[in-house]
């Protein structure tokens, strides 16, 4: 909760949930966990793999992801955790102490229908930082 002057702002936790998981579903190389969904589930489907906790002004969250066969697993989940961590702390002004990405599984490109205006990863470097 921030204080203001005159009340004070609360940021609920399923926002910050929903902000982890739009920002997962922006990165490409990334699929459902469920088979028959093309893409990371936004709006209340994601909630059952995103996981945040707010302690204060103190979030850590952790997200469960499928990553399509030939993509860099390591790549793909640094850009998670920098993703996440960057929007996260841009829209609501609160501090990220840990992003923790679980990858439970590995597709077949061709199993999942890779959406447009995904987050390429041969856009980042990776410098092994997040």
């Amino acid at each position: 909760m921030v204080d203001a002057d005159k009340g004070s702002v609360g940021i609920s936790k399923d926002v910050v949930t929903a902000i982890a998981g739009i920002a997962v579903s922006e990165i490409g190389g990334i699929a459902n966990l469920r088979p028959g969904d093309s893409v990371f589930r936004r709006g209340e489907g994601m909630k059952r793999y995103v996981d945040t906790t707010v302690d204060g002004d103190v979030v850590t969250v952790t997200v469960r992801i499928t990553v399509v066969y030939g993509v860099p697993i390591r790549k793909v989940a640094k850009m998670v955790q920098a993703r996440i961590k960057a929007e996260i702390e841009r829209m609501t002004g609160l501090r990220v102490s840990a992003v923790n990405v679980d990858v439970q599984r590995v597709v077949k490109g061709e199993d999942q229908g890779e959406e447009t205006g995904r987050e390429s990863t041969d856009e980042w470097e990776d410098t092994g930082e997040i």
